[in-house]
């Protein structure tokens, strides 16, 4: 079975363009006519190809740059659609009216005319830059006949992770406002009162001990040294923006971020999460494990996950099936690998459902860990902050007491 992408004139005139699904040319010329399709053009998809790859937009498409919450209300709206067996033209359409955004609601009708130019809705949601796993997502609904039902459960987790995510932020936003104050004063103080302090202790000749010294020497170097290093800084700053624009910087910049104790086990814990989610979500609406596996992994936003599924992949269709590219990220508990071992050679269009309710307690189990993970975040982190900056602000009034209190023994 292949996947083939078809143009033609419908019964109303109109030009449509889809994909579909056929062991042949022949058969997917054959569904084509039982709609009263008049064919123009049937192409092979090549393998691999997916319509959610391809993020760029058509000349005529929508310019406007959507954010993951606006997608996620555009889902909510086009799973209602699909319940209600609405066009999602015209419904679309209806539905842009009652959205205040000004920017969202363009978005939406400008979704609402490429569908009504008949173009599929896969296809549209990739050339609006949706999400890779939303694309996936419709990709299997367009094959089961459940795109209600399971762009109304992506929904659900969508908002769930978003409210983990809003947790972290909101978890961090405190930490960060006060380390951000803690460095101003740390410059007021090396720019104006320190330099203050030296040159009394140097006119009364006190000597200073090395604490003292290594506090006027950065006070100098913060003085003296800026021409050099605040550009130095902000080139820096331009190139690492830069180079975080493309796929390598982002998964360098990934990478980073894992590592960071507590905050890198939270971000796994997301990433696992929705992967795990997803892979359900394919594997209970009749795709087979492997290709879900792969759909899963080309939608993850996770670029260690994206590689390793590909490897992974390319080591089942070569008859290999090297679990090792999968059990090295040690992102995967052991459960996952037990499946996953399990599934991979399985061919069967209907997965058993075990592994479905394997991999939803998995997402669920993540999800948990996650939360309990920002709770001891915003437990742990706050106090550790306040007690850096407090030896900090420590560490520089003593450099400056110790001489001091030398200077008020000698005048007394």
């Amino acid at each position: 079975m292949n996947w083939y992408r078809y143009q033609g004139v419908n019964l109303e005139g109109k030009l449509i363009k889809g994909r579909i699904h056929a062991a042949d040319r022949d058969e997917v010329a054959s569904q084509l006519q039982d709609q009263g399709i008049k064919i123009e053009r049937i192409e092979l998809e090549e393998e691999g190809e997916l319509a959610f790859a391809a993020r760029e937009a058509p000349a005529s498409g929508a310019t406007t740059r959507l954010s993951s919450r606006d997608f996620e209300l555009i889902t909510d709206h086009l799973s209602d659609l699909t319940r209600a067996r609405l066009p999602l033209s015209s419904g679309l359409e209806a539905v842009s009216y009652e959205i205040e955004n000004t920017r969202l609601r363009t978005a939406v009708q400008d979704l609402a005319t490429q569908l009504e130019s008949g173009d599929d809705l896969e296809t549209v949601l990739a050339n609006s830059r949706a999400p890779r796993e939303l694309c996936a997502l419709v990709h299997a609904g367009s094959r089961s006949g459940k795109m209600s039902e399971i762009l109304a459960d992506y929904v659900a987790h969508t908002r769930q992770l978003s409210e983990m995510k809003s947790q972290l932020l909101m978890a961090l936003c405190y930490p960060l406002i006060l380390m951000f104050f803690a460095s101003l004063m740390f410059l007021a103080i090396m720019l104006w009162i320190i330099p203050s302090f030296e040159s009394i202790f140097v006119d009364f000749g006190i000597e200073l001990p090395w604490v003292t010294d290594f506090m006027f020497e950065v006070s100098v170097f913060i003085r003296t040294q800026w021409w050099w290093y605040l550009p130095g800084t902000l080139l820096l700053l331009l190139g690492s923006v830069a180079l975080f624009r493309t796929e390598r910087g982002q998964a360098l910049g990934q990478r980073i971020l894992f590592r960071i104790p507590l905050l890198g086990g939270l971000l796994s814990g997301i990433s696992v999460s929705r992967f795990s989610h997803l892979l359900a979500l394919l594997v209970d609406n009749d795709v087979p494990f492997l290709e879900a596996l792969k759909l899963t992994g080309e939608s993850s936003n996770n670029y260690q996950i994206r590689k390793a599924c590909r490897k992974f992949s390319d080591s089942v269709s070569s008859g290999e099936m090297q679990i090792e590219a999968l059990t090295s990220l040690k992102l995967f508990p052991a459960t996952f690998l037990q499946t996953l071992a399990t599934q991979s050679g399985n061919s069967n269009q209907n997965s058993p459902r075990y592994s479905v309710e394997i991999l939803n307690a998995l997402a669920d189990m993540l999800n948990g860990q996650t939360r309990v993970r920002i709770t001891f975040f915003a437990t742990v982190v706050e106090p550790m902050i306040i007690i850096v900056c407090a030896i900090t602000m420590g560490f520089l009034f003593l450099s400056l007491l110790a001489p001091l209190f030398k200077l008020l023994t000698m005048l007394s």
